[in-house]
């Protein structure tokens, strides 16, 4: 006995495989440590902790697909946990836990946080399509910490955003493939440098 395929037979295996495959984060590969995680410790930011998400700031200067790309992680946090975080970008709300996204040069906390060397960029500044998510300890007077998702050019920071919403538990395939997003109710960032790029 013969098989022959056809070429739509063979695009329709194509498809297949994508959509079974397994899905990684932007740029992530299977080797890469998860850096969300649901037990609280000292040392760790608390993005949903105690029935509260941390609010999100994005500077109203940064590229409209940043602040598109931090709505949808508003909206990720929310399919996750069941609550959606306070969104700002305009003015930087005082609270004593925050997380800030921005674009290198479009964003002035994170300038400021550069400048007070209070955020390492290098490796980041000035490549293409890279970012940072790290802890930053008192910020600013009145903020405790901040988690500071940091991208050398508008991608960099997307992904960033992205790479944040794949590692609290929504698939790169949830809007292509309806791949459900698992509840969670605590989610907690590992100290350290995460990048990407």
């Amino acid at each position: 006995m013969s098989l022959s395929f056809g070429r739509s037979d063979l695009m329709t295996l194509s498809l297949v495989g994508l959509l079974f495959a397994p899905t990684l984060a932007l740029g992530q590969s299977p080797t890469d440590s998860a850096y969300v995680v649901n037990q609280s410790a000292r040392d760790r930011f608390a993005l949903f902790a105690a029935g509260s998400p941390a609010p999100l700031y994005a500077s109203a200067r940064d590229y409209p697909g940043v602040i598109r790309a931090v709505r949808d992680l508003e909206a990720d946090i929310g399919r996750v946990t069941g609550t959606q975080p306070a969104v700002s970008t305009d003015s930087f709300p005082r609270t004593r836990q925050i997380v800030v996204v921005g674009t290198l040069g479009k964003n002035e906390v994170i300038d400021r946080l550069v400048r007070e060397n209070k955020l390492d960029v290098r490796g980041v500044a000035g490549r293409w399509e890279t970012f940072l998510t790290q802890i930053v300890e008192r910020p600013m007077s009145g903020v405790d910490r901040a988690l500071v998702i940091a991208g050398s050019d508008k991608r960099g920071t997307i992904y960033g955003v992205y790479d944040l919403s794949q590692q609290i538990g929504v698939s790169p395939w949830y809007w292509w493939a309806d791949v459900p997003v698992r509840r969670q109710t605590r989610l907690f960032v590992l100290p350290g440098r995460h990048t990407l790029g």
